[in-house]
């Protein structure tokens, strides 16, 4: 089966950050960007460099584990 590139998957990180006590508003907050733009990505969209490597920074932070265990996600892998 063809891998294809892989991405962030923004929804599990989001998910991961809420399962450890972080909702969308302390998420937000944490990272300065505003409670609709976060939901907006957990919706599909995707954030900006600097947004992106702060949540990222956020969720090692929270979930203790490191960059290269971050959610990924490829064109070819299902969504529902």
């Amino acid at each position: 089966m063809a891998e294809g590139k892989r991405f962030v998957n923004w929804f599990r990180v989001l998910v991961d950050l809420e399962r450890k006590g972080y909702g969308a508003t302390a998420t937000a907050t944490a990272i300065s960007v505003p409670k609709a733009t976060l939901l907006g990505w957990k919706q599909g969209s995707r954030p900006g460099y600097e947004e992106g490597d702060r949540l990222l920074m956020l969720w090692g932070m929270v979930t203790g584990n490191s960059r290269e265990m971050v959610p990924t996600i490829s064109q070819f892998d299902w969504r529902a």
